[in-house]
């Protein structure tokens, strides 16, 4: 089990203070030994885990109640169906879980006081009623936990619908058909869900996998439910009203960053100072093509620089690391590659994550799709090969890098607890055997989802999979589905294990991308299946690790856990698809010259991305030896390497400050470019330092009880901000008068694309030959 320094630390000491001597040892000695014993074992020893969840349960507690099914159906069919309708839309709104949450508690209020207490079926096995007593949370963490997974499908599946569909794709009829639809949403979801179950005995029930996101939810419920009003260090309001405070002032601020005063978004103040200097732009400009590099404040925007990576639950050692490692990989990597025209960088956006051809253009993957959806190599060789930016060159290496780098790290790391979970596994005992946490203690008194369960829901995905690919003409191959399990099942632990503690998730997104790119042969429309299929699993199986980890917190029986997250992904798929279907009659879809708002950024990117990889190919960017980014394949090598000396040197110095050193935490920031900047992510670094180090140390009952309260408060009150200015301000198109705080930070290069190397009309850079 992985104990907090702090932790062993003061044990420790304790241990050195009571060896000192041979005779008996003294009272208040004894006391605060016991006292630290019964931390260890009646709480966890994780501070953010103590603040947010309780250590008690009563099994009587009701939670898969009629209501909580109702209420929790309701809202995951209407944010999958919310979100889906507005996906493809500019600009595009997300409904955020958390607005689920919010609303989700007043219904079950209401139920609580009107509905029926009668009892149907008395006697029977089958007895229940409308109104079990008052709204419990453990009800409400159940219908967040159904609206958590009625959100994935939207990101994750449905774009490949309409770029298989549409006319101005790949126009494939077929592919409008419902079954074919059903089969390969049902399987993708249900896949990642089966997968999920069977791996929780590594990824949900150590004590060591901890997943600080979860955190937020559980404290946006326990404000809500917890009526609890002790005072803490002189503050009196209870944490209902001080989130409903921090919230409505949210509300009402961010309508001055996000319609009324933009420029507080994008303070990009620094390029203010020579609006037309290319240079000081790309290096400090706010934008997405720029770097970011402003060494004061950048943005007063909470949302801008605290939505990537929020400094109030996440450890302080975790957001110094991601945002230094940014830096750093920046002015080490980036800079020298742009400024040198290294692989002609200088001639793009220094931070884009588009691809170029060689006049400085957005490469027109068309310009080189045959009539056959193949590659026509001599329209390839008339127009360009393709470019990357350097930020994203430096992205592909990190992506390349972190994968051998997890598994290094987990074998260094976790080998030891791994081994001894799948020991237990074969030896078929109880899974939560070897967590003997106060939390694995107390859900292990409910009755275990059997392992076969969730192998069968995985067997009936794989087969709906099959399905899908044998039963319309896909052209790919049905090898895909036990290779993408096999990928997924081998990475997910790892992966995992990264992930719950420094709230990365990585992807085999690059690997699927190359695999894809071989197996497609020159076929764009069989590769987007195949990277969906494949990567598209082990995303969805961390995002059910996720909620299952929430589920243990919470004492959520496992077998309601089960049946709620399987029937609310059946049903939310199933609206997800009326609506892609409604989506598909609309004349002018992802066409920006007939229909100005359905223009379908994130599946047009996913096009182009299919034909850059299924088409063009890895061997004519990375993988042959005459490829322009062959050498970048070379970071697999490096990072393998990278965590062997990092495990070494905190094994030598264990009590120094490289235990806090985590090396794929560091690897992280070289990913996290192309398109986030440093804007988005280092003005986090003094919150996180407030509220995580100075705070929590100084004022420990005042950060357990308010702090992650007002992390989520803050976060509802943006998502309930943003969606009424959309439904008030953008989608009725009303137009906000222009004066200085909304042209201002447009008026410079940051928003100008200033390029450092420019072209002459009719010039072009790059290679002499290409094939």
């Amino acid at each position: 089990m992985l104990i907090p320094k702090q932790f062993t630390t003061a044990v420790l000491e304790l241990v050195s203070r009571a060896s000192v001597s041979d005779e008996k040892v003294d009272l208040p000695l004894e006391v605060e030994t016991r006292l630290v014993a019964a931390v260890f074992r009646g709480n966890s020893v994780y501070r953010e885990v103590r603040s947010t969840f309780s250590n008690q349960d009563d099994l009587n507690t009701p939670c898969g109640t009629v209501r909580a099914w109702v209420i929790g159906l309701i809202w995951s069919a209407g944010l999958a169906g919310l979100n889906q309708f507005f996906a493809p839309r500019n600009p595009t709104l997300s409904v955020s879980v958390y607005i689920a949450q919010l609303f989700s508690y007043p219904m079950g209020r209401l139920c609580a006081a009107f509905l029926p207490t009668v009892v149907f079926l008395k006697d029977s096995p089958f007895a229940f009623t409308l109104n079990p007593g008052p709204f419990t949370i453990k009800e409400h963490m159940l219908i967040t936990i159904m609206c958590n997974v009625s959100t994935s499908s939207v990101s994750f599946v449905t774009p490949i619908f309409l770029q298989q569909r549409l006319p101005m794709f790949f126009n494939l009829e077929w592919a409008g058909q419902w079954g074919y639809q059903i089969c390969a949403i049902l399987s993708i979801q249900l896949f990642g869900f089966g997968l999920a179950g069977i791996v929780r005995r590594f990824l949900v029930y150590p004590p060591q996998m901890i997943y600080y996101w979860v955190m937020s939810q559980a404290a946006l419920n326990n404000a809500l439910h917890n009526a609890n009003d002790s005072h803490v260090h002189s503050w009196k309001i209870s944490r209902f009203n001080f989130f409903f405070v921090v919230m409505g002032c949210m509300f009402l601020y961010y309508w001055l960053p996000n319609t009324i005063f933009p420029v507080l978004t994008f303070f990009n103040w620094m390029t203010w100072i020579s609006p037309t200097n290319a240079t000081l732009s790309i290096l400090t400009g706010s934008y997405y093509f720029n770097l970011g590099l402003n060494p004061f404040v950048n943005s007063f925007d909470w949302n801008w620089f605290a939505g990537v990576i929020d400094p109030i639950y996440n450890p302080f050692f975790i957001v110094v690391q991601i945002i230094f490692s940014c830096f750093v990989w920046a002015v080490c990597v980036i800079i020298p590659v742009f400024f040198s025209n290294t692989w002609y960088t200088a001639y793009l956006p220094i931070n884009s994550w588009y691809v170029y051809d060689n006049t400085g253009e957005t490469y027109s993957a068309r310009s080189v799709l045959g009539p056959d959806g193949a590659l026509n190599q001599t329209a390839y060789e008339e127009y360009s090969p393709p470019f990357m930016s350097a930020a994203s060159i430096l992205r592909y290496g990190m992506m390349f890098a972190t994968v051998p780098a997890i598994l290094m790290f987990t074998c260094l790391w976790y080998s030891k607890m791994i081994v001894k979970v799948f020991r237990n596994a074969y030896k078929r005992t109880a899974a939560h055997t070897g967590f003997n946490d106060i939390h694995s203690r107390l859900i292990s008194r409910y009755p275990e989802v059997p392992e076969y369960w969730y192998g069968s829901v995985a067997i009936g995905a794989g087969a709906l999979g099959f399905a899908a690919l044998y039963g319309w003409p896909t052209q790919t191959p049905g090898w895909i589905i036990p290779l993408g399990l096999f990928l997924s099942a081998a990475f997910v632990i790892p992966i995992g294990a990264v992930m719950s503690v420094s709230g990365y998730e990585a992807s085999l997104e690059i690997y699927f991308d190359v695999i894809g790119g071989y197996a497609a042969q020159n076929k764009p429309a069989a590769f987007l299946l195949f990277k969906l299929m494949g990567n598209s699993v082990l995303m969805q199986t961390l995002s059910f690790v996720q909620d299952l980890k929430l589920g243990h917190y919470c004492k959520i029986p496992p077998k309601q856990m089960f049946a709620a997250q399987v029937v609310s992904t059946i049903v939310s798929s199933f609206v997800v698809l009326a609506v892609v279907n409604f989506q598909l009659s609309i004349e002018g879809l992802c066409n920006p010259a007939v229909n100005v708002h359905w223009v379908c950024g994130s599946t047009q990117t996913g096009f182009s991305s299919s034909l850059l990889w299924g088409m063009i190919g890895p061997e004519r960017l990375f993988t042959h030896i005459d490829a322009m980014y062959w050498k970048i394949m070379l970071a697999m090598i490096a990072g393998l390497v990278w965590p062997i000396p990092w495990y070494f040197a905190k094994k030598r110095w264990p009590m120094s400050i490289l235990r806090y050193a985590h090396p794929i935490v560091m690897m992280m920031g070289g990913i996290m470019w192309a398109p986030l900047n440093l804007s988005m992510m280092w003005q986090s670094l003094p919150f996180s330092w407030f509220f995580g180090v100075y705070i929590k140390d100084r004022w420990p009952g005042w950060w357990a009880k308010y702090a992650l309260v007002l992390s989520t408060a803050l976060t509802g009150g943006i998502a309930l901000s943003a969606l009424v200015q959309f439904f008030a301000i953008t989608n009725s198109e009303v137009t906000v008068p222009d004066w200085w705080g909304t042209t201002q930070y447009t008026s410079t290069c940051d928003f100008r694309d200033c390029r450092y190397q420019t072209l002459d009309p009719g010039e072009t850079f790059g290679p002499a030959g290409w094939h």
